[in-house]
């Protein structure tokens, strides 16, 4: 049970440090592994008028659809064939002042800052958790309030042998 389920006070009550270090100019979080970075509309808007496309463009040329199991599929931003993502340039973030909700909330996502485990074993693969600037209790459950903000856009996922309308 996590803290905000059981009443108690949250774990990072006095602040958790963040910063990124982009890994080393690795920047493990964006590069280099297949990654999901599910879209609301008003990340899609933000991110078509940072590339200068209708919103329809963006999702042909940035996008795919991932399946969710149940009938439904979400979008996302797509890899490209070495787990980059799309978005990613030689200088790094090519909409970095535009991208999306998730891209800007790590790592104050829900199941991360659930307790001091989830926290510990995120910073596993994070160097920049524990160290940095200190996120004071208010700031964190800012993030995790716009990270839950915004529904993700999704629809409903038509399997190969039905009819296109």
């Amino acid at each position: 049970m996590s803290d905000k389920e059981s009443g108690s006070t949250p774990f990072y009550a006095g602040g958790l440090r963040f910063s990124c270090t982009q890994c080393g100019g690795e920047s493990r979080c964006c590069r280099g592994r297949p990654g999901v970075v599910q879209l609301g509309q008003d990340d899609l808007a933000r991110l078509a008028r940072a590339e200068g496309l209708t919103e329809e463009q963006f999702i042909q040329v940035f996008c795919r659809w991932v399946p969710e199991g149940n009938g439904w599929e979400f979008l996302s931003l797509r890899d490209l064939s070495n787990y980059d993502c799309v978005l990613w340039g030689k200088n790094g973030c090519s909409v970095y002042e535009a991208r999306p909700a998730q891209c800007r909330t790590y790592p104050f996502w829900p199941f991360i800052v659930e307790d001091e485990d989830s926290w510990k074993s995120e910073a596993k693969d994070c160097p920049g958790i524990g160290c940095g600037e200190l996120h004071s209790r208010e700031e964190i459950e800012a993030e995790l309030k716009e990270y839950g903000r915004e529904e993700r856009i999704r629809r409903r996922h038509k399997e190969w042998w039905e009819d296109e309308e």
